[in-house]
């Protein structure tokens, strides 16, 4: 990964709307309140597909996650963003997520249109 990302947070009191660009598949509003509680931390067990299985080295791995229910629909928040967000719950909240090894596993598979950062259309 030779990406740089520089994190910021702000405030923001009247934007009601955001676009995603091309590095954004979608956004996704969390209650800051959501990330303080342990329950909503799980381990995200990622079976790679072939192709990435070359790319990677390896068939599965386990992630720190976030799942939030989004009117339906699961959303899991980890990879870098998740270590973003942890970064600052810590600094700011002195929080600390609980163990990988102590937490429900959910499982997907990640297929290479993801490593290529393709989006969905």
């Amino acid at each position: 990964f030779r990406r740089v990302i520089y994190p910021m947070t702000g405030w923001v009191v009247r934007q009601k709307r955001f676009l995603p660009n091309w590095e954004v598949e979608r956004l996704v509003h969390i209650p800051l309140s959501y990330l303080l509680h342990a329950e909503n931390y799980a381990r995200y067990r990622i079976r790679f597909s072939p192709n990435v299985q070359e790319r990677v080295g390896r068939e599965i791995e386990d992630f720190p996650c976030i799942v939030y229910n989004d009117n339906g629909e699961r959303e899991f928040l980890w990879g870098a963003t998740y270590r973003i967000v942890s970064a600052f719950l810590s600094l700011v909240f002195h929080f600390e997520p609980p163990d990988l090894n102590e937490l429900p596993v959910v499982s997907t598979t990640l297929r290479g249109s993801y490593l290529g950062g393709k989006r969905k259309e």
